[in-house]
């Protein structure tokens, strides 16, 4: 005959004698208290680490049971600013575990709103931070297509990028030898873009042209023979 035990009670059934004493003590002097009350009982559950390991696994089974109660354990845990840094850190650590960044990643993709307020706060943080940015260089240059596929999104978000990749580039040698190369790669594809755009192509000429009369003949034929002959 089949066993109707939940899975709840067998595994508390299979709790040493010692820790079903101690929780049990536990519970018995925490009712009708406050929970400021209850801190002392509870804290002598969990001196021990085996029987706080024991009661850490029969509540996180009793949680599995009823998600409903993760959603009020979640909303008490903001309270407790020591307890949610705490969290927050490990979950931050342990990210580079591939299986939970993975799920992680599935739940903020499920959640747009939530997405975009730590994204948001995320290159704030990462700002003054040369590993991190390096870090979400990295991650771009691994998913090259999803990067350029979130920014063609909106036509504001590629000319603000646009526009502050140049000023970056600018004042980075090695990321402006970087962003050239990276023209000269896409040339042709560039080329057939600005020859769609003759407002565009126009206002490059110009431009061009300005930045030859300020340089000199020297730099202003160095132009002509690339244009006249280019490899």
């Amino acid at each position: 005959m089949a066993d109707d035990v939940s899975p709840v009670e067998r595994f508390t059934r299979r709790l040493s004698r010692s820790a079903k004493k101690a929780v049990t003590s536990a519970f018995a002097l925490s009712l009708g208290c406050s929970a400021a009350q209850e801190k002392p009982a509870i804290e002598t559950v969990l001196t021990s680490p085996a029987t706080r390991q024991e009661s850490f696994e029969a509540t996180l089974r009793v949680l599995d049971a009823h998600p409903e109660y993760v959603d009020e354990f979640f909303r008490l845990t903001l309270k407790h600013p020591s307890t949610l840094e705490r969290f927050l850190d490990n979950d931050a650590r342990n990210l580079e575990n591939d299986d939970l960044a993975r799920r992680t990643a599935a739940h903020l993709a499920a959640h747009p709103a939530g997405l975009y307020r730590i994204m948001l706060k995320t290159l704030d943080a990462i700002s003054d931070k040369p590993l991190a940015m390096s870090a979400v260089a990295k991650a771009m240059m691994e998913r090259p297509q999803v990067a350029a596929m979130v920014l063609a999104q909106r036509e504001d978000a590629i000319r603000a990028t646009l526009t502050a990749l140049v000023k970056e580039v600018r004042k980075n040698d090695r990321a402006r030898r970087a962003f050239l190369n990276g023209m000269e790669e896409n040339s042709d594809p560039l080329a057939k873009l600005l020859a769609d755009n003759p407002r565009v192509l126009g206002r490059l000429l110009k431009s061009m042209a300005g930045i030859g009369a300020s340089k000199g003949k020297a730099e202003l034929g160095a132009l002509m023979k690339a244009l006249s002959n280019p490899e």
